[in-house]
């Protein structure tokens, strides 16, 4: 069974790059709900075909989320994870079109991650057409991963999805090396607004109170909080403020973005920026803060998460396969939460490439099928894990 299942998958190139093309020229932006729920069809007519339980979840004004069980009781229990939205604005997919060229596959969308998306649908297939059935199938995607579900409760969905689980394979791009990702930070995206008092500069400064100079204050304590050594991370990306150079600027914004390995430091960074937001540098100014909760948490490298990447690397020496790296990144992923509850995960599991959101964003092709390969074999050899 084990060799036909993989022979299938051998054999699958050409239907997955017509799903990845249809797939990728479908706007599911945060501004294209509609793409989104598309996407979620298609995928869900595609596992409904398989003998899945699909469910839509919605939520009024959001991207939908796409929920498939096909459960196999008392078996080995895995989820696959990611999310279907992209990061481009409607019009990108009629502009910027799917396309192949010297074994890579163009467009948006396509690395981050469709690409995923696709690889997974044909392993379940070639697992489930040759008579697999020694795994609890679960399949969770979100539509609003790149706008960390804001209005969604997509987080406790993946926890909830998660829990319990012998294997989460979260389905983020491959890094063009081949390795998978055993770690991630977590980040929060605080935005401080600063409130001061206009004035004429040259006629009556002394009146006035600079949102400026208090949002520039609290920008070099926010950047003092850096702990390179911890890998907790603050930079204040975005700073605006004032109208006019002959005004005492009255309003100021800033947005930080901060990162963190761990959860006690995501926890302290939350304390850490609202002590500053409430530290008044400049008389008369005043100070609020929004999106100051975390975002994602970090994706902890556990002996659970250990044990699954080794797992999976020797499935790649079974197969004859190079060896996967294993990196620890900066970017965050819904790989978190699962990992979170305890469960094994693994991400950046889909096919490799480059260009994650960017005009320029590929994956080689030769990826698809050789990343399906080591997903299928990783599957079915869980009782190894």
């Amino acid at each position: 069974m084990k060799e036909n299942i993989l022979k299938q998958i051998r054999g699958s190139e050409q239907v997955m790059l017509q799903l990845l093309e249809e797939l990728v020229n479908i706007d599911s932006g945060a501004d294209a709900l509609e793409g989104i729920n598309a996407v979620a069809q298609k995928i869900g007519a595609f596992l409904a075909e398989l003998g899945f339980t699909v469910e839509y979840l919605e939520t009024e004004g959001a991207p939908v989320q796409l929920l498939a069980k096909k459960p196999q009781p008392g078996k080995k229990q895995v989820l696959f994870s990611g999310h279907m939205d992209t990061v481009f604005n409607k019009g990108t997919a009629a502009a910027r079109p799917f396309r192949l060229e010297n074994g890579r596959a163009y467009g948006p969308g396509v690395l981050d991650m469709k690409g995923g998306l696709v690889m997974a649908l044909y392993v379940i297939k070639a697992l489930l057409e040759n008579g697999w059935q020694d795994t609890d199938l679960t399949v969770l995607l979100c539509g609003d991963e790149e706008m960390s579900h804001p209005l969604t409760d997509a987080v406790e969905q993946f926890k909830k999805a998660g829990a319990g689980k012998d294997a989460v394979f979260n389905l983020e791009f491959g890094r063009v090396d081949g390795s998978v990702v055993t770690g991630r930070k977590g980040t929060t995206r605080p935005t401080l607004v600063v409130e001061g008092i206009a004035a004429h500069s040259g006629n009556e400064p002394e009146k006035g109170a600079s949102a400026i100079l208090e949002l520039a204050r609290k920008t070099v304590a926010i950047h003092a909080l850096n702990n390179f050594e911890l890998g907790t991370t603050y930079n204040v990306g975005v700073f605006n403020g004032g109208t006019m150079a002959n005004i005492i600027a009255d309003k100021a914004i800033g947005e930080v973005d901060v990162r963190f390995k761990t959860i006690a430091e995501a926890e302290k960074s939350i304390a850490d920026v609202q002590r500053i937001v409430e530290t008044n540098y400049v008389p008369n100014t005043k100070t609020t803060v929004t999106g100051n909760v975390i975002k994602f948490m970090p994706f902890e490298t556990t002996p659970g998460v250990q044990r699954l990447y080794e797992h999976y690397a020797s499935q790649a020496a079974a197969l004859g396969l190079p060896k996967p790296g294993q990196q620890y990144v900066g970017g965050a992923s819904d790989a978190c939460w699962p990992a979170l509850t305890g469960a094994p995960t693994l991400c950046g599991v889909g096919p490799c490439g480059i260009g994650a959101h960017s005009d320029s964003e590929y994956i080689e092709v030769a990826s698809l099928t050789e990343r399906a390969l080591l997903l299928a074999s990783c599957i079915m050899e869980l009782d190894k894990l």
